[in-house]
């Protein structure tokens, strides 16, 4: 049996999180949230608390879209340098290539 347990809130609302794994992402998800939600109250004051959570919620998204094409397009980088790398490798002659394994 779980007994552990931790509450966090967002705009006055009440969330538990019973599993400690996911009450660590929590944290730190709500530490985000939060953080962004005191931007905007702070930027429009007149603004109510649904429209601030969907400021935040878009402005995160968009954060993580940005992460997610930056993270992309690293990968698709390191593929594309990979094959240059395997086609180079290919290229050798089969005794520079055992002689290049002994080095390492």
């Amino acid at each position: 049996m779980n007994l552990f347990e931790q509450e966090f809130k967002i705009l006055g609302q009440k969330i538990v999180i019973k599993d400690q794994a996911e009450a660590e992402l929590a944290s730190l998800a709500v530490q985000i949230v939060n953080e962004k939600v005191l931007e905007i109250q702070s930027k429009k004051p007149l603004l109510g608390p649904n429209q601030v959570a969907v400021l935040a919620l878009l402005e995160i998204a968009g954060s993580l879209v940005k992460d997610r094409q930056s993270i992309d397009q690293y990968r698709e980088e390191l593929d594309r340098k990979c094959s240059i790398l395997m086609t180079e490798l290919t290229r050798l002659p089969v005794s520079d290539v055992g002689e290049q394994q002994a080095l390492a």
